[in-house]
C-alpha cells in the first residue's frame, strides 16, 4: 500500500462516529441530600463525556479490527468525528488501517491515521515541535509549515501539519492536518489546521481505546 497524500483514497468510506467502549470511571461529587427513590434508569452521559468524543457502539467499528485503536484521549468538546475510513486487516498480510477525521464548530480539523503495514518518512517541513508521548515514548515530533525542500515547496505550496509515525505493537499511528484531509474529502474543503501547540497536545494525549490508557506504553520496536 502506498503511503502519502493519496493513501486512503481507495478505502471504504464509513460515515458517522466511532467511540470508546469504556465508561468514564471519574467519580462525581454526591449531593448531600438523599436521592428520591426512582424506578427510572440513569440519565444519559453529558455531551462530550466519551473518551475521544466517541460513543461505545461506534468505537466497536474500530475495535472489531482486532488491533490497538489509538485516538486522542483529550479532544475538546467543540470537536466531533465527521468521517471515518476503515480497511480491515487481511488474513496473513500486514495491510489494513483506519482514518478518523475530527472537525470543530469553527471548521478546524485534524485526523488520526493508523497503518499496519510498512511506512516511510515524510519530507521535512520548515518547523518542528517535539512530542513527549506517555504512550509511544520520546523521539517523535510534529512537523508543520511548508516543505523545507524548495522543489517540493514549489510543487506543494500549502502549509502542512503532521506528526511522525508513532510505532506501537499493532502498527504505526500519526496525526495529520487540513491539507491531507481536504485532499480526501470534498465536503471538508473549508477545513483549517488546529494550532501547532494544540496538535502537540492532541498527539501527547493519544490513548489506546481497547486497554487502560494509564497502562504501560507499547513497545516502540515490536
Amino acid at each position: 500500500m502506498t503511503i502519502g497524500i493519496q493513501l486512503w483514497a481507495a478505502l471504504l468510506l464509513v460515515s458517522g462516529l466511532a467511540a470508546c467502549d469504556r465508561a468514564d470511571t471519574t467519580s462525581m461529587p454526591l449531593d448531600q441530600a438523599p436521592a428520591a427513590p426512582t424506578t427510572e434508569g440513569p440519565p444519559p452521559p453529558p455531551e462530550g463525556a466519551f473518551l475521544a468524543q466517541m460513543p461505545p457502539d461506534q468505537t466497536s467499528q474500530l475495535t472489531s479490527l482486532g488491533i490497538d485503536v489509538v485516538l486522542p484521549g483529550e479532544v475538546p468538546p467543540t470537536f466531533s468525528v465527521v468521517e471515518m475510513r476503515v480497511e480491515p486487516l487481511a488474513t496473513g498480510t500486514l495491510d489494513g488501517g483506519y482514518l478518523v477525521v475530527y472537525q470543530s464548530v469553527t471548521d478546524q480539523c485534524f485526523a488520526v491515521e493508523f497503518f499496519a503495514g510498512g511506512i516511510g518518512d515524510m519530507p521535512a517541513t520548515e518547523n518542528r515541535l517535539p512530542i513527549e508521548s506517555p504512550l509511544f515514548g520520546e523521539g517523535y515530533g510534529l512537523h508543520y509549515g511548508p516543505f523545507a525542500e524548495a522543489d517540493l515547496q514549489a510543487q506543494f505550496p500549502e502549509s502542512n501539519l503532521f506528526t511522525d509515525w508513532m510505532i506501537g505493537p499493532s502498527g504505526a499511528y500519526r496525526l495529520v492536518g487540513a491539507t491531507y484531509i481536504v485532499d480526501l474529502f470534498e465536503t471538508l474543503r473549508g477545513c483549517e489546521d488546529v494550532a501547532p501547540e494544540e496538535a502537540v497536545a492532541l498527539a501527547e494525549s493519544m490513548t489506546v481505546l481497547t486497554a487502560d490508557p494509564m497502562g504501560e506504553p507499547p513497545d516502540r520496536n515490536p
